[in-house]
């Protein structure tokens, strides 16, 4: 516990001036006053001299701008934050989902010789080894990594990602710094507290740390092109795995004309009316058919090749759907097309965490206000990102919250729609999307599926009788040496014990009855086997006697128990 306290002390001095640095470009864009950080001026150390000219252009902007050029300012974690953040649309308004979307991530690139250095420390050759050509000035360059393109030994043109200097120790830092602000928001912005600021900054804390290793981004590429082997309309790039790292990823280099540029396209004799049909359906065929899609398809991650093969960059940030999953998206969206609020309700309440509303009536009315209010007008003139982006203010408002991919996936959806309708305006996006949708429907109740849970559930079955008999001994051998204790509640009638003696009387009377019964038919049957005279034709007539009285007490006893409701 106090070594954890120094640690933490010590760790806080060494991050001051990178805090310095953090509060300086706030105040700059006037978000110090907003997140409460004025507190921190004085422990800081930071005069009003040293701060910088709150120029009015800047602070006449909107805040949601505002806050991307800060983050933008603030470096590749923050940008990158940002970019996590745009796909949370249950944590941002649509103010600053578009403003987080417009978030640039080219900079600097970083010298070549250090590129070239990285490379050989990785792959433990020098570059003349590997490549027959490797150009020093890169083609791009993005917050974490920049890209060179290079030629393979056998001809190969290739893309080479390769990671910046030291980013790994600017993120921890980064990270480490976020958890601490956030802490701060949780704590002094109490309107804070429902949006989770420390859980928000783990959860991206974790997929940046995921997105630093090129090993999850190859397996991403190559499971998605596992996916689409017998599809002749996406490409993926191949990965050479001999010759990557987790800091060095070396793929096919793929490319061809940007896929909103219709004048380009028509140029080389690509459609933009098929070709907005055929990215509609690969989007919704990577939804609802594999569950595993592209989590940012923007134009700048996409390209389109001879024959109108599209192409894709970028496996960092990707979405996975369980089949069950699935499902529920299915039967959200046919709920809403064919207005059964119930339907809907019970979808959206099967992917949320919390898996029940706290007002459900009050949940049945929202989903039937919004029904109403964005789905009134042909299909083809509903935009489906929009809709989907409003359905995420309903959840807002009953507090629930869906697994992070289902907010990436209504971004794919609607980053995909966009490019659609630029490629064809009267693209009918959410028509293309129901035999889809219907098929996964279709496949819960298919035979299969059904022979497949029947199966399931025998196996479960066999499996509980076979522990079953031994577990419930053993319950009962404790029970009876006394090792549980059964609590029991009793209320007593306003009447005082009159109607508990009543019922223990009953009890007790049928008990009797019962022991009663079955030691006259007991007695009675041995008299019978040891024909005890009189006989009538062999039959003991006392014994005869005593099994009727018997068997007469017997349905007499059942009679007032099946009357009195006992059976």
């Amino acid at each position: 516990m106090i070594f954890n306290t120094i640690k933490s002390a010590v760790d806080f001095y060494a991050h001051i001036p990178r805090y310095r640095e953090i509060f300086h470009i706030l105040f700059k864009y006037g978000l110090a006053d907003v997140l409460k950080l004025v507190a921190l001026q004085k422990f800081l150390k930071i005069e009003d001299a040293q701060l910088p000219v709150r120029k009015s252009e800047i602070l006449n902007k909107p805040l949601p701008e505002r806050f991307r050029l800060s983050l933008e300012e603030l470096g590749p974690t923050f940008v990158k934050f940002g970019q996590i953040l745009s796909s949370r649309r249950d944590l941002i308004t649509d103010e600053y989902f578009e403003q987080l979307s417009r978030l640039q991530d080219e900079v600097p690139s970083f010298p070549s010789k250090d590129a070239r250095k990285i490379i050989e420390h990785e792959l433990n050759r020098s570059i003349e080894d590997v490549f027959a050509v490797f150009e020093d000035e890169p083609i791009g360059a993005a917050s974490m990594a920049q890209v060179h393109k290079g030629i393979l030994k056998d001809g190969t043109t290739v893309a080479v990602k390769v990671q910046r200097p030291d980013i790994e120790k600017t993120i921890e830092l980064d990270i480490a710094i976020l958890i601490d602000l956030a802490k701060f928001v949780e704590k002094h912005v109490p309107e804070s507290g429902g949006l989770n600021p420390v859980g928000v900054v783990e959860e991206f804390s974790k997929t940046l740390i995921k997105e630093l290793d090129f090993n999850n981004e190859a397996q991403n590429v190559e499971r998605f092109t596992r996916q689409f082997e017998d599809n002749s309309d996406i490409k993926a790039p191949l990965v050479f795995r001999e010759i990557s790292s987790p800091r060095v990823l070396v793929m096919e280099f793929i490319t061809g004309w940007r896929i909103d540029d219709v004048d380009i396209l028509r140029k080389h004799k690509v459609d933009p009316v098929a070709l907005a049909q055929k990215v509609t359906n690969l989007i919704y065929m990577q939804v609802f058919d594999f569950g595993f899609f592209h989590g940012d398809p923007h134009p700048g991650n996409m390209t389109v090749m001879a024959g109108g093969v599209i192409g894709l960059y970028d496996f960092g940030m990707m979405g996975d759907f369980t089949p069950e999953f699935r499902e529920s998206i299915a039967l959200m969206i046919a709920g809403l097309a064919e207005k059964d609020h119930q339907q809907t309700m019970r979808s959206i309440l099967e992917m949320s965490d919390e898996g029940i509303a706290s007002n459900q009536q009050q949940m049945l009315a929202d989903v039937e206000n919004f029904s109403n209010e964005h789905l009134n007008q042909p299909l083809k003139d509903i935009n489906l990102g929009f809709v989907l982006n409003q359905l995420l203010e309903l959840l807002r408002k009953n507090k629930l919250r869906m697994k992070a991919s289902f907010y990436l996936g209504i971004k794919a959806l609607a980053q995909v729609e966009a490019i659609g309708r630029s490629l064809d305006p009267d693209l009918n996006f959410i028509v293309l999307g129901e035999p889809y949708a219907k098929k996964v429907i279709q496949n819960k109740y298919s035979p299969k599926e059904v022979l497949q849970l029947l199966r399931h559930l025998f196996g479960e079955t066999v499996d509980f009788l076979k522990v079953f008999p031994h577990d419930f001994r053993t319950f009962y051998e404790g029970l009876k040496r006394g090792r549980y204790s059964i609590p029991m509640e009793h209320k007593f009638d306003p009447e005082g014990f009159e109607p508990l003696r009543k019922t223990l009387d009953s009890v007790a009377n049928r008990l009797t009855n019962a022991i009663l019964s079955a030691s006259v038919l007991i007695c009675s049957s041995i008299i019978v086997l040891s024909h005890i005279p009189p006989r009538f034709h062999g039959i003991s007539v006392i014994g005869a006697l005593g099994v009727c009285f018997g068997m007469f007490m017997c349905v007499r006893l059942v009679f007032s128990i099946w009357k009195h409701g006992g059976l």
